[in-house]
């Protein structure tokens, strides 16, 4: 679970609910959840959150801005992931507090799986791309080993499909394995650097001597079962060196509320 693997409180990063006027707010909680990754020559600094009504009125958006650094004076060619979901806990979390599971049984592993209730992404990742992409992964894995796929069952007529945590890592495998997908960043070096802005409709980047100053936006559409994302992944692919220089996953605690 994320949040069991959450490593350090992040102190740095105000988060802050913001209306189209600006409305001030007081902030939740983040922190910064597992599954780090790091690299020397990049840090990424000066992370924010918004919350903002969508101008449609059919949902809202989760806006952030952070500033990614460079730490050498060599340009360095990246590609930029940032994902968002909300996760919910399949697990009861009071009642297990109370009636704790017998010490002879073993967990059962459906219960350390989250539910997805809720996904997006900069740039926006196919859904069905990721399912083709993991199921073929799986066959491969089987066929080495000289076993069969595990077969998922057939949801009933009318249900919806569940989205669970282990389906979501296979967004993360899908992005660390396709980085092509990616939005080009190119965090400069000091010398021939110059002042360039790149404006979409889901995010904007401005690139600059030795920092890139990046802000983008999430949507959340309003649905009877709607979440709004407690979780905002963000994965930088180096594209020479041919590695994640950066990976990080924060868990956004409490509520955004208007004073």
């Amino acid at each position: 679970m994320l949040r069991k693997l959450i490593f350090f409180t992040l102190t740095a990063a105000p988060l802050v609910f913001a209306q189209d006027n600006a409305s001030k707010v007081s902030p939740p909680d983040a922190q910064a959840a597992g599954g780090q990754i790091r690299d020397e020559r990049v840090s990424v600094e000066n992370l924010s959150f918004w919350k903002k009504n969508a101008t449609d009125g059919k949902g809202d958006y989760l806006e952030l801005t952070f500033d990614i650094v460079n730490k050498t004076e060599d340009s360095i060619p990246l590609k930029m992931f940032i994902i968002g979901f909300n996760e919910k806990d399949l697990v009861d979390g009071e009642y297990r507090r109370y009636v704790e599971y017998p010490k002879w049984r073993h967990f059962d592993e459906d219960k350390q799986m989250h539910k997805i209730v809720l996904f997006n992404s900069i740039p926006e990742i196919k859904h069905e791309d990721v399912a083709a992409y993991a199921r073929k992964k799986e066959e491969t894995v089987a066929k080495n080993g000289g076993f069969k796929p595990r077969e998922e069952p057939a949801a009933p007529a009318g249900a919806k499909n569940k989205t669970t945590l282990k389906q979501f890592l296979h967004y993360v495998q899908y992005v660390h394995e396709k980085p092509e997908s990616g939005v080009d960043i190119l965090l400069q070096g000091f010398e021939d650097a110059k002042f360039t802005r790149k404006i979409e409709k889901t995010y904007r980047i401005e690139e600059k001597a030795l920092r890139t100053n990046v802000w983008g936006k999430l949507l959340s559409r309003y649905r009877v079962d709607r979440k709004f994302f407690n979780h905002v992944g963000l994965v930088l692919y180096d594209t020479e060196a041919k590695k994640i220089v950066h990976r990080q996953f924060y868990s956004i605690k409490g509520r955004f509320k208007i004073l």
